[in-house]
């Protein structure tokens, strides 16, 4: 089972690294992001999320993003979530104006763990519901609408313990595969958006505080025959409060 989820891992890799064949903007960057998690009993907790993500490495703002929200453990290995994103999503070419699209972005989520020896598989289908400025932004901030679509994404993970059981601060090895997909208005997925393939490492640093630091890469389709890719330095921070 597990070699059938590693071999599923792979395989979305290589696609996600065959879609750049064609593509003719390249980006570097760093994704930064701090969750702050809060458990209200055995069941329910809260998570509130910032994102600060830019280009250009840390010149060019790319996206900030703050995220709260509620998760149910339904039992060891299985959680379901619902959630807000409010982005604002800055234009590359920082010589434009207005440069910021606001999006409200509304989803639920579904996890499913499975242990292993040594590690663990995770999988993660999210729903998202997006509500975003239209384009051509307008100056008058009173005369921009708003657009709605839909989209999946799925992420299947994989991690795997480096350190020794009982080291001080554990270790985990991780790698990860999202795909990103467009839904139609009667809810069918019809079109690839994006693909983020992730390789890193988790350090549990204490009881309360979790980095996981790596590098991604985002696959992002332009058009029928043309894709950009970013190239990402990724730290995120957990802490329980």
């Amino acid at each position: 089972m597990i070699y059938n989820h590693l071999k599923s891992i792979i395989l979305i890799a290589l696609i996600s690294f065959s879609l750049t064949a064609q593509e003719y903007e390249k980006y570097d960057g760093a994704w930064n992001a701090v969750f702050f998690d809060h458990g209200l009993s055995d069941k329910f907790s809260l998570r509130s999320e910032f994102h600060f993500r830019t280009v250009s490495f840390l010149d060019v703002w790319n996206q900030q993003i703050f995220r709260p929200s509620i998760t149910y453990t339904a039992s060891k290995n299985i959680k379901w979530t619902v959630g807000y994103s409010f982005i604002k999503n800055f234009d590359p070419d920082v010589t434009v104006s207005p440069r910021v699209r606001m999006e409200h972005n509304f989803w639920e989520q579904l996890v499913y763990n499975t242990p292993t020896k040594k590690g663990l598989i995770s999988s993660r289908l999210r729903l998202e519901h997006r509500f975003r400025e239209n384009i051509p932004l307008q100056e008058d901030r009173s005369l921009r609408s708003y657009d709605f679509a839909s989209r999946i994404r799925y992420r299947l993970t994989y991690q795997h313990l480096l350190s020794p059981e009982e080291a001080k601060v554990p270790i985990n090895f991780v790698v990860f595969d999202e795909v990103f997909v467009f839904m139609n208005p009667t809810g069918i997925p019809f079109r690839f958006n994006f693909n983020w393939t992730f390789f890193g490492l988790k350090f549990q640093l204490n009881k309360k505080l979790l980095l996981t630091s790596g590098f991604q890469k985002n696959t992002l389709k332009l058009s029928e025959n043309n894709y950009s890719k970013t190239r990402l330095w990724i730290n995120t921070f957990i802490y329980k409060l």
